[in-house]
């Protein structure tokens, strides 16, 4: 049964009965869609900002989300925007039509969209339908769990880059678009299931978080996926350059560290409150910003040619944008921070 359309709420009247019960009706509408009769049972939760919630405990509906897209409708160059979307949108069946069936071009969009993406499968297909489910339970991989696998691909990948700029081996970078393909599968992943806690009550509970951190374990996320896009960048740039190797006293190396240690306490107190740590990364991060800035304005009155002028500028630009988005997130664990420091009063 759809629930588009339904009324957002109701106001209905406290009634007392047997002088000391206070009962209020649900509505009717609210029962039936639930598959609910008289005398069955539902979970009433108190939630922390004094709001009661009502669950449907004995609930025999079982619903499932769908998205339906129709290619004929879709120019190729949006085809994987909009299976994107719908992964993201929380659909567990994705059914795509198409009148004149599938191309090879199609079938390579959605070879790398499944690639793209986490426990989506190809579980029917026909000539001009093709359906795919996700198998993939959200609660099976928490975000902590997801946040801690990007931030371990992310600090690899960094690790791996400062090796390179001290010499070592580029080859060590070679991966370095494997991890960038997993770093953004699981952005995907978060944002769907910051989607699903958003719509449903059960899952904020299962997924160990509430919706307001939930949301902004969303940002911390896509600071993320912009760390890892300029980590790939630089790995990138160092494989593909030709010129003079940097100094091993350069600064683009002893930066890396600092973002090392500061990332490593942002990390830890995803968890705990120290916000005196998060105080202490976000000055260190904005003092390495602020001594790259000054880097990248020396650069060019410094007698290392052109391309190497332009090749440390670079690198430089996205270390510090790598700090940048780092000391963002330490805003966010301020923000977090407040939140769950915070009290409701009775005014």
């Amino acid at each position: 049964m759809a629930l588009s359309g339904r009324a957002k709420s109701e106001v209905r009247r406290l009634q007392l009965t047997g002088g000391s019960t206070y009962i209020v009706s649900l509505p009717k509408k609210w029962v039936t869609e639930h598959g609910l009769a008289a005398k069955d049972q539902v979970r009433v939760e108190w939630r922390p900002s004094g709001n009661l919630r009502v669950i449907p405990e004995a609930s025999s509906i079982i619903r499932r989300r769908e998205v339906e897209i129709n290619l004929d409708n879709i120019p190729d160059d949006f085809i994987l925007d909009h299976l994107i979307g719908a992964y993201l949108s929380g659909a567990q069946l994705i059914r795509i039509r198409s009148k004149n069936g599938f191309d090879r071009s199609n079938r390579k969009i959605f070879r790398s969209f499944i690639q793209t993406t986490r426990g989506i499968e190809i579980t029917t297909e026909t000539e001009k339908t093709i359906e795919m489910l996700s198998l993939l339970n959200p609660s099976e991989m928490p975000l902590y769990s997801s946040i801690n696998r990007m931030y371990l691909l992310i600090s690899s990948q960094i690790r791996d880059i400062s090796d390179a700029l001290s010499g070592a081996d580029s080859d060590i970078l070679e991966d370095a678009e494997e991890r960038e393909k997993e770093i953004d599968a699981l952005r995907f992943l978060m944002e769907r299931q910051v989607g699903l806690i958003l719509e449903s009550s059960r899952l904020e509970d299962s997924m160990g978080t509430n919706r307001w951190e939930a949301s902004e374990f969303s940002r911390i996320v896509r600071t993320f996926e912009r760390m890892g896009d300029h980590s790939f960048r630089i790995s990138n740039l160092i494989m593909n350059f030709e010129g003079d190797r940097l100094p091993n006293d350069s600064l683009l190396v002893d930066v890396i560290p600092i973002w090392q240690a500061s990332m490593k306490l942002l990390i830890s107190n995803l968890r705990r409150n120290k916000i005196s740590e998060v105080h202490d990364a976000k000055k260190q991060l904005n003092s390495a910003i602020s001594s790259l800035e000054d880097y990248e304005t020396k650069l060019w009155d410094d007698k290392v040619g052109r391309i190497n002028a332009l090749y440390r500028y670079r690198l430089s630009e996205s270390l510090r944008r790598i700090c940048a988005y780092t000391s963002d997130m330490a805003e966010i664990l301020i923000n977090i921070h407040n939140h769950r420091s915070s009290i409701e009063v009775n005014l």
